[in-house]
């Protein structure tokens, strides 16, 4: 137990730190998010987005805008994924980027399980209502949390650990994982609405440099993010490894593989 809490403690220390670090040392991780976000806020401006209400109304239901928002969160998706790759890569000593060691079954059942069925309610939000049908989606998704850690292990090319183990033994570090996510995401967010906020009615110099801040801040939340699964996955990997070796040939060696230089 008390070195269960120590490596959550110790995770939670290093997510800000760790986070921050992508920063300089995988730009082109952030870069994902970065770009299509920033392209967006081009769109933006030259709608309108941040002058009278009227302007705003109109360019907020743009098709245009639209277009570019979906570019953003498949960008902002692919960076959750790439920066907790990094780290794990970063941890073998392999390019993130090098896709051949991932595990590519564990990383589609764990995506099929956590990343679609949840959302499998709002197919029929016409026939059970939308509060029944996002009821729905919480209870499946916490039913499915340990699918979590079945698709971040997929991601980082862990082989060994023990679906059994996986799905028994990692409640906790859903929870902390949860906790880290929160952490993560919500701060950066909550400046990310404020920036819009001052960009509105500001002069055009203002609202061009907030936007080019707004944007690296994207990029930032989105590291974080990633950040948060990888921290709550070594932490869930690295404490169960003593008791793997009783579903799994291979157990761990190394108790605390977190990257040195964060």
């Amino acid at each position: 137990m008390n070195a269960g809490l120590k490596r959550a403690g110790l995770s939670l220390a290093r997510l800000y730190p760790m986070g921050i670090s992508l920063l300089w040392k995988a730009p082109l991780v952030l870069a994902l998010v970065v770009v299509p976000e920033f392209i967006q806020h081009v769109a933006e401006i030259q709608l309108g987005m941040f002058g009278d209400k009227a302007q705003r109304m109109a360019a907020g239901t743009s098709s245009t805008r639209m277009a570019f928002g979906y570019a953003k969160v498949a960008g902002l998706v692919l960076t959750f994924l790439a920066a907790a790759r990094y780290w794990a890569a970063e941890e073998k000593g392999v390019p993130w980027y090098r896709l051949s060691d991932i595990a590519w079954g564990r990383f589609a059942l764990g995506f099929l399980l956590f990343g679609l069925l949840p959302v499998l309610p709002v197919v029929f939000v016409g026939q059970i209502g939308k509060s029944n049908a996002d009821i729905m989606g919480i209870v499946i998704t916490i039913v499915l949390l340990p699918a979590m850690f079945l698709l971040l292990a997929g991601l980082f090319g862990d082989r060994t650990t023990g679906l059994r183990t996986m799905w028994l033994r990692s409640w906790p570090w859903a929870v902390l994982t949860a906790l880290l996510l929160v952490l993560a995401f919500m701060p950066p967010q909550w400046l990310h609405g404020k920036n819009h906020d001052w960009a509105f009615g500001a002069q055009p110099a203002i609202v061009w440099a907030l936007m080019i801040f707004d944007s690296i801040l994207v990029g930032l939340l989105a590291g974080l993010t990633g950040t948060a699964f990888y921290l709550g996955y070594a932490a869930f990997r690295d404490t169960v490894a003593p008791t793997r070796a009783t579903d799994t040939a291979s157990p761990n060696p190394n108790p605390d593989p977190l990257p040195t230089g964060a």
